[in-house]
């Protein structure tokens, strides 16, 4: 055993602290397996004390857990879950994990072959080592909306829950011109403030862009919470939303361009050995901050003489084209941070190789990323590498020491079912 085990943990350096809840957490999913197991043993000798009437009802009482957690761990315990076992006995996923791979394939339409269950498990099971379970819940409900409308099975039940359906609340009109107000102001620390208030129909469309774009995000660790507050993941979620309208075709000026500007600084700077940079309206930027602004913008390089003279100003050529963009789409299907659903009008194009550094513009140097792995892949120890037209990500030494390339499989597609030969 490691001397550090046994170690307080205000005694723990901060890599140690972070090799502790990553073996915690391991060792907590294993004990989970292995509880799962003993359920399962006891269900099936059916041994129960007297006075008890089924096993869940024991398994309440004893583990003082709610009668559904009992249910659902019994279920775990007795299900036909060889792959979701198989992981979580060597501590790959969580208990949280098993539950919802569990739960959904529980309600698995009956049509489904052998084969068809096992894909989709394995499918779940992948996704589940790398993300949290909020993620492979809603990869499971992308999956069974696949299978409820697959033509082949047109009599499938749906299991539409009428008590979900919602009741009709018809509103009156807004007026013809719905009442809107924005007020914004700059700080004097350079923050932008701002406040206001929008129509009925305003709100609602932001709300139902605010909410999914503010989930926590994907562990980097099992179970590792999101460290942002709700109000922190809501103002990257709304940062998230200028970002993608900034990109959009259909702006009146500067359609489609992220960015335009006008670099003054030298070559050291953008590489690195600076630390601030100083623009145009005198606000200071970290030279990471100012490289990962430029990772999509249009790039004016000025060429100054000794005496600060333009001798040259050169032409935009380093941005991904919108062929490139297309052919991004259709390569990673979106951020290819493991874990992480955001779709491709959610990211940009990162270099993997920085363009400061001579990386080029080319599909085998760019990657998806969204907004929110952007900055991290730019303030952080991950990296990123292209091995066999697939995006992998390379964890900081802290989180893996062995650093093993990680692959997104969150933006798979649902396995296609196999066809019963008659």
């Amino acid at each position: 055993m490691s001397t550090t085990a046994t170690l307080p943990a205000w005694q723990l350096s901060d890599r140690d602290l972070t090799t502790r809840l990553l073996t915690t957490q391991r060792q907590q999913n294993v004990a989970y397996a292995a509880q799962l197991e003993t359920i399962r043993e006891l269900h099936s000798r059916g041994a129960l004390p007297e006075g008890y009437t089924s096993t869940s009802s024991y398994l309440a009482t004893i583990l003082h857990v709610t009668p559904r957690e009992a249910r659902s761990r019994l279920a775990q315990a007795t299900g036909t879950l060889p792959l979701t076992w198989k992981a979580l006995s060597s501590g790959e996923i969580t208990a949280q994990h098993a539950a919802v791979i569990a739960e959904f394939l529980a309600a698995a339409p009956r049509w489904l072959t052998p084969e068809d269950y096992t894909v989709a498990e394995d499918t779940l099971v992948t996704l589940a080592t790398q993300a949290n379970p909020s993620i492979v819940r809603r990869a499971a409900t992308r999956l069974k909306i696949y299978w409820d409308s697959d033509p082949a099975y047109p009599d499938v039940d749906h299991d539409l829950d009428p008590d979900s359906v919602p009741d009709s609340d018809p509103r009156p009109e807004e007026a013809a011109r719905p009442w809107r107000e924005f007020r914004w102001q700059w700080t004097q620390s350079g923050r932008f403030r701002f406040s206001g208030n929008v129509d009925h129909e305003t709100g609602t469309l932001i709300e139902q862009l605010l909410v999914p774009l503010a989930a926590p995000d994907p562990a980097t660790a099992p179970d590792t919470p999101d460290p942002r507050t709700p109000a922190e993941r809501h103002g990257d979620a709304l940062a998230a939303i200028v970002d993608l309208a900034a990109r959009t075709p259909d702006l009146p000026a500067k359609a489609g361009e992220r960015a335009v500007a006008t670099v003054t600084v030298d070559l050291e700077t953008l590489q690195g050995t600076a630390k601030t940079v100083v623009t145009g309206d005198e606000s200071v930027l970290s030279a990471a901050d100012l490289r990962r602004i430029l990772c999509d913008a249009k790039v004016y390089p000025a060429v100054l003489g000794t005496e600060g003279q333009v001798l040259d100003l050169g032409r935009s050529a380093r941005t991904a084209t919108n062929a490139q963009r297309r052919a991004l789409a259709i390569r990673d299907r979106g951020c290819t941070f493991p874990g992480c659903d955001r779709g491709p009008k959610w990211t940009t194009p990162h270099h993997i190789v920085h363009w400061a550094h001579g990386g080029p513009t080319d599909l085998d140097n760019l990657a998806s990323c969204c907004e929110r792995h952007h900055r991290l892949l730019h303030h952080s120890g991950w990296k990123i590498a292209l091995h066999d037209g697939t995006v992998h990500w390379i964890p900081p030494s802290l989180l893996d020491p062995e650093q093993k390339p990680l692959r997104n499989t969150a933006h798979n597609p649902p396995p296609t079912p196999l066809r019963a030969t008659a």
